[in-house]
């Protein structure tokens, strides 16, 4: 689209130019000479002795030679001028600023030189196009319009027609390409929550399985503990036996050998009288 610009950029490139100026620098540049203007020009804007046209020639010169920036930087220069044509020289560094690209420092010129007269529309129509370089497309339709409704016989219309059906349906086609672009993004959204859903409904499901995990192995140990605990008791139990059937087995060698020894031949037993004591008691009667 925006290779159909070519022929309606840079109208009234030169407008209002003061052709009776006789300083060197203007003579110059009217003859074309530009190169050689520039030095005159510039010695002019420096000591003070330039036309209220001087600036426009100067910066009109820097922009034949492609020196864009120098060309911007002079139209500056005059804009604080008091007398200097503000229409033109604001319109002409839009053309500067157009040339190197910066189509936003464009649209603030050309609004100033169509501020500074609301009948210039050639200011109209090339801020125009620099909203479309900027790819504000709205507000370059909003300009073409406005340029054909107050220009209908302009030589350029067709093509100003075509620029704006152009731009109408490439809207058109960016309103239904931003419809789906957002039928896509809620078709993600709802993807990306699903997926999000699925993902935790997994986590949890794993979440659950280690913990009946460690709830099995909870178990298995504590019965392996309770199992060992009750092998340690009957091991002790068993142990316990044993050493009573032991004990009970020493108690009872003892008890034979002890019976073995004890004497029990009647021959050598006494009656137990020969060992009696005698006790004599007195009775006391009051």
């Amino acid at each position: 689209m925006k290779r159909k610009l070519i022929n309606i950029c840079f109208i009234f490139l030169f407008a209002n130019i003061n052709l009776f100026a006789q300083s060197q620098g203007e003579l110059l540049f009217k003859q074309n000479r530009s190169q050689e203007a520039i030095g005159y020009l510039e010695e002019e804007v420096n000591n003070g002795t330039a036309s209220a046209d001087g600036y426009n020639f100067l910066g009109l010169a820097y922009y034949q030679l492609g020196d864009y920036e120098k060309s911007v930087e002079a139209f500056d220069k005059g804009l604080k001028v008091p007398a200097t044509n503000k229409k033109i020289l604001s319109f002409n560094q839009g053309n500067s600023y157009y040339a190197l690209g910066n189509f936003e420092a464009a649209v603030k010129s050309f609004s100033l030189a169509f501020a500074a007269d609301s009948t210039y529309y050639p200011a109209l129509l090339n801020r125009a196009n620099s909203y479309l370089m900027a790819g504000n497309l709205e507000a370059a339709l909003g300009d073409y319009k406005k340029y054909v409704a107050c220009n209908p016989y302009d030589e350029q219309a067709d093509k100003i027609n075509q620029m704006i059906n152009a731009i109408v349906s490439e809207l058109s086609r960016l309103e239904e390409e931003a419809k789906m672009a957002e039928i896509e993004a809620a078709k993600r959204a709802e993807e990306e929550k699903r997926i999000a859903a699925e993902l935790e409904k997994q986590r949890q499901e794993e979440e659950a399985r280690r913990a009946e995990e460690e709830r099995l192995a909870a178990e298995r140990k504590a019965e392996e503990e309770r199992l060992a605990a009750e092998r340690k008791a009957e091991e002790e139990r068993i142990l316990a036996e044993k050493r009573a059937a032991e004990a009970e087995r020493r108690r009872k060698l003892l008890e034979e050998v002890a019976n073995s020894l004890q004497n029990t031949d009647s021959t050598n037993m006494s009656s137990g009288t020969e060992d009696l004591i005698e006790y004599e008691m007195e009775s006391e009667l009051d």
